[in-house]
């Protein structure tokens, strides 16, 4: 079995589009088409995006003759767990929009606390101790889903750009609640969040969670 076949075949048994593939490693549709019929060959750079991707070691992707050995075994096949990448990417996604929405309640039920009469102050206090408990269970889901990252390196790249941008919000949680900014400390969180999303995550951690 070629390289090329070896990742048509993994491509395939995941149900992943050659579109797909090709916006997760940035190159063209073509190019993926290539490979696979072995017109030509990814860069090393290519194989190990191909590897996380497809979630297989380096060497099972380049040592297809091998790699087919030991997918052919039926007791290999019926254990494996083939992921869908799309609802991974779809229930990371959550977890971020989930906690920087709880973020905001609890700014916003310490600011009604500096601010409210005392007969108000129970009521929102009891809101505040619910929106800090629904954030930490969002942020542990946050941290959780770095283990989907097979690279060590990037994974603890990853987790220390996550741990910077839970900092930013929270300073600018710090600064609504100072300043009484409202509705502008909320908006300021929604587009830090969303380059969070749509730029950081692509970009620097590996993870594209859009289409």
């Amino acid at each position: 079995m070629t390289l090329g076949n070896n990742i048509k075949r993994r491509r395939e048994e995941l149900k992943l589009s050659q579109e797909y593939v090709a916006e997760q490693l940035g190159v063209s549709r073509q190019a993926v088409s290539k490979w696979e019929t072995d017109q030509s060959e990814p860069t090393a750079g290519n194989l190990i995006q191909l590897a996380q991707v497809f979630e297989i070691s380096l060497s099972e992707l380049v040592d297809p003759d091998r790699y087919g050995n030991e997918r052919s075994n039926p007791e290999n096949s019926k254990h494996e767990k083939k992921p869908n990448l799309i609802l991974r990417a779809n229930l990371i996604k959550i977890a971020i929009i989930a906690q920087v929405a709880f973020l905001f309640s609890c700014t916003s039920f310490i600011y009604q606390l500096r601010n409210a009469d005392f007969p108000n102050k129970t009521v929102y206090r009891g809101g505040l101790i619910f929106s800090l408990i629904l954030l930490a269970l969002s942020s542990i889901w946050m941290a959780t889903n770095h283990r989907f990252e097979t690279d060590k390196k990037q994974r603890t790249k990853n987790a220390y750009i996550e741990l910077l941008y839970c900092c930013f919000q929270l300073f600018v949680s710090f600064l609504t609640v100072r300043f009484g900014m409202g509705l502008v400390g909320a908006v300021i969180m929604i587009v830090v969040c969303s380059i969070y999303i749509l730029l950081v995550n692509p970009r620097f951690m590996s993870r594209k969670l859009t289409k």
